[in-house]
């Protein structure tokens, strides 16, 4: 006999060893692959549910966007219109002035100067001459 049966169970041994091993082995990696493809199937659910936050806050970021913007549309309008109406009023005190100036009689002043009839009063009373 080439090999001694001491021999044969020492080879048989580490034979089946290597074997349990090698199992052991593809059993694990085996676990590794499927924990591993678990763990990247949640990554790519969470990357969607970020993508479609995005796309919402994305959304949002416009309709804000677009909501400032008409605001400031708004507010120049209402600028420009305070601006003309408080050129109007200046140029409404500064003709019930010079009618007061010239003489003209309250009634006058508020239906040309666009004043108050207690405006008109207390602009008769400051800057109508006296009449002797």
């Amino acid at each position: 006999m080439l090999i001694e049966p001491a021999d044969w169970m020492y080879f048989t041994g580490r034979a089946a060893m290597l074997a349990v091993a090698m199992i052991a082995f593809a059993v694990a990696f085996g676990r590794w692959r499927r924990a591993g493809a678990r763990d990247m199937q949640r990554l790519f659910v969470e990357l969607d549910a970020s993508r479609s936050q995005a796309r919402e806050m994305t959304e949002l970021t416009q309709q804000l966007t677009d909501k400032l913007a008409q605001l400031e549309s708004r507010l120049e309008d209402r600028l420009t219109l305070a601006a003309a109406s408080a050129g109007n009023v200046q140029r409404g005190y500064e003709l019930a002035l010079q009618m007061a100036r010239n003489g003209s009689s309250q009634d006058e002043i508020v239906s040309a100067s666009g004043v108050t009839r207690h405006e008109a009063m207390l602009v008769a009373r400051l800057h109508n001459p006296p009449h002797n």
